[in-house]
Parts: C-alpha cells; sequence; structure tokens
C-alpha cells in the first residue's frame, strides 16, 4: 500500500553571516538606509508597518 504525503513543512537556514558596510555596494546600502528611515517616520507619526502585520500573519 502507497504512503501519500499530504503537508510537509521544512524549515532550513542555508547561510547567516554578518556583512559590513564596505562589502555593500551603494546602492543596496541607500536601499536601507531609505526603508530605515520610511519605517521610523511611519512609527512617528503613529502609522502601523503594514509589512509587519503581513509577517505575523504568514507565521501562523
Amino acid at each position: 500500500m502507497p504512503i501519500i504525503i499530504k503537508e510537509m513543512h521544512v524549515r532550513t537556514v542555508v547561510e547567516r553571516r554578518i556583512v559590513t558596510e564596505a562589502e555593500l555596494p551603494e546602492e543596496i546600502l541607500r536601499r536601507i538606509e531609505d526603508r530605515v528611515v520610511e519605517r521610523l517616520s511611519a512609527r512617528e507619526s503613529g502609522q502601523p508597518d503594514p509589512r509587519r502585520q503581513t509577517r505575523r500573519k504568514n507565521e501562523r
């Protein structure tokens, strides 16, 4: 009798490492800075971060 796998959850970490500013291209640094400034200004104005809410929904 064959076994059927209906659902499979796999969690793996491929690689984690610390990257310094010197290793990143200028364009990527600017993007990161823009995102940080965007999120901080949204917090100060009292608006919730929509990406954060989406992550929480996806984790469930």
